[in-house]
C-alpha cells in the first residue's frame, strides 16, 4: 500500500495545483500532505504526544516559510518504559499503514529517550524514494502545550478558496497537542548554544531563521523570563543540554556566536536554500539573537 492508495491520479493533480498556486514545489506539498496524514493518525493515540519544533511552527502557527522534513515529537509528562515501547510501535504501525518503510530499524531502541526514525516513501513526482524523519525526545516533559489545529498546504488552500476535494482528506486539519511558540523559542536559543559548544554547524543554522521569525510573536518579558528559568532548570538534568549548565552565560554565548559568525556559512549554503522568502544571514541575526543578547531574560535568576 502507498499513502495515496488508489487515488494516485487525483492526488497528483491536487498537489500540482496547490504547488503552482502557492508557489511551492510539488515535492514539498506532497511531503506536507503525508506529514499531515501521519499526524492525523497519531492524534488518535492515547499517549500524550506533543508536536513541536520547526515543522510545528509552519503547520500549527503558520509562522515560518521554509522547507522542513522533520516531525519532532515529545510528551507532556514523564512516561513509563511500557509507554516508550508503545510509542515506538504506534509510530512504526502508522508509517507502515501509509506505505512508508523504516530504513534504520537497527538504530531505534524503545528504551532510548531519543530516537530518529528515517522513513522512505514512494513519490508521485520522482522515481527515487523520498524521505520523512520522525524524531522523538523524551528527556523532559514539554510545557506549555495545548490543543491546536495543525494545517496542511492542501487543507489551507481549499479553505481559503472554499474548494471541496474530489477525494476524502481527513488530515486537512488535525487537532493535537502542540508546544507553545514561547517554549519553542527558548528551546531554539539553547539549541544554537549547545551546538556552538559542540562545534556543530551542519544544518543547525536554520534555528537562527526560526528565532528571527519567532521574535515577532514572543515578548521578552517577565513571564518569558520565568519560563526560561524553569526550562533551564529542567535542561540542567540532561548531559545533552550543555549550555543550560551554570558555567555558561547565554547572552555572552549569543554575542560570541554573532562575533565569530559561527553559523554564517551553513546559513548561506543550506538554510537560505530552504527558505521561501528573502531572509539573509545578517537580517536573521540582527532581528533575532542580537536582540535576545541585549536582553537579560536568559540570565539565570534562580
Amino acid at each position: 500500500m502507498n499513502w495515496y492508495k488508489e487515488y494516485s491520479d487525483e492526488w497528483k493533480e491536487i498537489i500540482e495545483t496547490v504547488a503552482r498556486e502557492c508557489g511551492r514545489t510539488e515535492l514539498m506539498v506532497e511531503k506536507d500532505t503525508i506529514q499531515s496524514m501521519f499526524l492525523y493518525e497519531l492524534s488518535k493515540s492515547e499517549l500524550p504526544f506533543v508536536f513541536k519544533g520547526g515543522t510545528s511552527l509552519s503547520k500549527a502557527y503558520n509562522l515560518i516559510d521554509r522547507f522542513s522534513e522533520d516531525i519532532d515529537l515529545s510528551m507532556n509528562r514523564k512516561i513509563t518504559e511500557r509507554e516508550k515501547r508503545q510509542s515506538k510501535n504506534e509510530i512504526i504501525e502508522i508509517a507502515n499503514n501509509l506505505g512508508m518503510i523504516l530504513i534504520n530499524p537497527e538504530s531505534i531502541k524503545s528504551r532510548y529517550d531519543y530516537n530518529k526514525y528515517i522513513f522512505k516513501y514512494k513519490s508521485l513526482f520522482v522515481e527515487l524514494p523520498m524521505e520523512i524523519i520522525i524524531e522523538t525526545s523524551y528527556y523532559q516533559r514539554v510545557y506549555p502545550a495545548k490543543e491546536h489545529i495543525v494545517e496542511s498546504f492542501v487543507g489551507r488552500f481549499c479553505k481559503e478558496r472554499n474548494i471541496s476535494l474530489p477525494i476524502i482528506f481527513a488530515a486537512s486539519d488535525v487537532v493535537m497537542n502542540v508546544q507553545s511558540i514561547q517554549r519553542t523559542f527558548i528551546d531554539k536559543i539553547f539549541a544554537i548554544c549547545d551546538y556552538r559548544i559542540q562545534n556543530m554547524q551542519d544544518r543547525d543554522s536554520r534555528h537562527l531563521y526560526d528565532i528571527c521569525k519567532l521574535l515577532s510573536q514572543v515578548k521578552l518579558d517577565e513571564e518569558l523570563d520565568e519560563l526560561i528559568d524553569k526550562v533551564r532548570s529542567d535542561r540542567m538534568c540532561s548531559k545533552n543540554n550543555p549550555s543550560a549548565q551554570l558555567e555558561y552565560n547565554i547572552p555572552d554565548m549569543l554575542n560570541e556566536i554573532i562575533r565569530s559568525r559561527f553559523y554564517e556559512h551553513d546559513y548561506i549554503t543550506v538554510t537560505q536554500r530552504l527558505l521561501y522568502e528573502d531572509v539573509d544571514y545578517d537580517y536573521a541575526i540582527n532581528n533575532g539573537i542580537a536582540i535576545v543578547a541585549k536582553s537579560d531574560v536568559f540570565e539565570y535568576k534562580k
